[in-house]
């Protein structure tokens, strides 16, 4: 009776970690189980804003659109925005993980920041369109200061003066359509603000 009952627990496990993906079960562990779900639950919201503002998306349309339960929403989130300020936060950082090393110049870093912002052109003016593109303003902000411990002054308002002009730069070339590409808009700042190359 107890190896049935393993049997039957064992079983159980299995199912339970187990999704159905293109007719064939794939077994998952809980940080699969967990990527799957804000993967999901991030494609959903994506979708759902190109079509309505945020307010008038529903914590259950998105996990209906996504398939999973109101739960895993909110196990993994707090509210709505926290699915974009994620979402920005993963994209920027792949950016600058792909650009930054100890010998990129900060003006390339500039330039690929530019191409970046073209290569997600559609999901960024959607943020815009939105009113909700400062969430990309503050996940700048953060990167540009990756520091752990906390800014001098000096060290604040600079970061604050950089990303903020980086930021309304960006975001007056959404304005506009973004009819430049990356290096005529990298090269329009560059004149403007007396950046050397």
């Amino acid at each position: 009776m107890i190896q049935v009952y393993h049997m039957f627990v064992l079983s159980f496990n299995i199912f339970v970690k187990m999704k159905q993906s293109k007719g064939e079960c794939i077994i998952m562990d809980n940080s699969e189980k967990n990527k799957y779900v804000t993967r999901e639950i991030t494609n959903a919201m994506l979708e759902l804003l190109k079509e309505k503002d945020i307010n008038e998306i529903s914590i259950s349309e998105i996990t209906s659109k996504a398939r999973v339960g109101r739960v895993s929403f909110y196990r993994n989130y707090k509210n709505k925005e926290e699915i974009l300020e994620r979402y920005v936060f993963s994209i920027v950082k792949k950016w600058k993980n792909e650009n930054e090393t100890e010998n990129t110049l900060p003006n390339d870093l500039l330039k690929k920041l530019f191409e970046h912002i073209l290569e997600y052109k559609q999901f960024y003016t959607i943020l815009y369109q939105k009113k909700l593109f400062h969430i990309f303003r503050d996940v700048l902000k953060d990167t540009i200061t990756s520091k752990k411990e906390p800014l001098s002054n000096i060290e604040a308002y600079a970061t604050a003066f950089i990303s903020y002009g980086i930021y309304g730069w960006i975001e007056e070339w959404l304005a506009r359509g973004m009819k430049e590409s990356a290096e005529e808009i990298y090269t329009l700042l560059q004149t403007q603000s007396g950046i050397s190359k």
